[in-house]
């Protein structure tokens, strides 16, 4: 008897919620790959979205770029948003949305409002990255064609993965990590920012440049490329790849070094009323090239090498340690170290850790070891 209550209860629902309702056909779609967000007078939001153009069909040639931009205005990001329907005929799936590019300006007016709604907005994707237009409009960047990636969205992701790994300047900065950090006390976020660029032939190009500092939801300054190296290698997390270049002992040419990975312990400690933080980097890597003939590929010289290396990170740290002091900003998450092992005393000075900040003492301690030299031993000599 139970079976046929419940088969009676169970067909009328079926009937109901059968089939697919809430359908949207694909080809009645567009695909947002990135978006970008600047302020306009009268307090107003310019929101852009790039959009890819379809793939071409037989006997049409492809178009140029392979790609869309369309922007509307607002109060707010939402309106703002929901505008682009006034322009565009297609809804957008925001599921593939995988950069998101603020202009300096908006990012220097405030981002408290906006971090709210990135926080409960579920159609904002959260493992985006993030990007600051310096000195130029988010509009102006994802405006301009790229090569390699035809999509500048695709682009800018590809680049700062890329970079982070092999050159090791600048540190990527996801959406979610942007959220937690600019609500999380003790800690600020750092986001890479990047430029339009004019090569001799006046062609425009996209380029990564310096790391934006934030300070309650605001940008205070940026980072230069030493600097923005001094911030990577104080990341909690292991740190791979990058590349370093050192002196060699003889003659002052350049040497270069690959890092293989690193680690840092920030660990802070009291001296009376003095806040103190003592930085431990780990670092192993390998011996990659020489512009010079000397034998450097020897124990004593590797000894050398390595201590070249610990110098140069121990430099890069404080001068990246000194910008953020001087603009008041806590990049590195002193003041969360802080509240994790001394509780009473970030409570005494968390309501004023900006002004607390500039005067923590950071002293940098910096192991350095050269694990390999790759194909050979020696260094290469051509005999004539």
């Amino acid at each position: 008897m139970k079976k046929n209550w419940l088969l009676v209860l169970f067909i009328p629902v079926m009937i109901i919620t059968g089939g697919c309702w809430d359908r949207t056909e694909l080809n009645q779609t567009n695909l947002a790959i990135a978006v970008g967000l600047d302020d306009l007078p009268g307090d107003r939001l310019r929101f852009t979205v790039q959009i890819p153009v379809s793939q071409k069909t037989p006997g049409q040639t492809p178009p140029s770029p392979p790609f869309v931009v369309v922007s509307t205005t607002g109060e707010t990001f939402t309106t703002a948003g929901r505008n682009i329907m006034l322009k565009n005929p297609r809804s957008i799936l925001w599921q593939h949305w995988s950069a998101n590019v603020w202009g300096e300006s908006l990012a220097r007016r405030g981002l408290a409002g906006l971090v709210d709604e990135f926080a409960r907005n579920r159609n904002v994707r959260k493992t985006g990255d993030v990007f600051i237009a310096r000195d130029t409009t988010a509009a102006e960047v994802l405006s301009v064609p790229t090569e390699v990636e035809r999509i500048p969205g695709v682009a800018l992701t590809s680049m700062i993965k890329s970079e982070d790994l092999y050159a090791g300047i600048y540190t990527r900065c996801l959406l979610r990590d942007f959220i937690i950090r600019s609500i999380k006390p003790g800690i600020e976020p750092a986001v890479p920012g990047i430029s339009v660029v004019k090569d001799p032939s006046d062609r425009c190009f996209l380029q990564i440049s310096g790391t934006a500092l934030f300070m309650k939801g605001k940008l205070v300054g940026w980072m230069n490329e030493e600097e923005s190296r001094g911030y990577r290698w104080l990341q909690p997390k292991t740190v791979l790849g990058g590349i370093m270049t050192v002196r060699c002992p003889y003659c002052g040419s350049p040497v270069v070094l690959q890092s293989l990975r690193s680690q840092c312990r920030i660990t802070p400690a009291l001296q009376g009323q003095e806040i103190i933080m003592r930085v431990k980097i780990k670092q192993e890597g390998f011996f990659y090239e020489q512009t010079c003939t000397h034998p450097l590929v020897t124990p004593a010289m590797l000894k050398t090498l390595e201590r070249e290396s610990a110098q140069l990170i121990r430099q890069q740290v404080l001068d990246s340690v000194k910008k953020a002091q001087e603009l008041g900003s806590d990049v590195f998450g002193f003041g969360l170290a802080l509240k994790q092992h001394y509780p009473q005393t970030w409570d005494r000075v968390g309501s004023s850790w900006e002004e607390v900040f500039p005067a923590v003492r950071v002293e940098v301690d910096v192991e350095s070891k050269i694990r390999r030299t790759h194909l050979t031993r020696r260094t290469a000599v051509i005999r004539y």
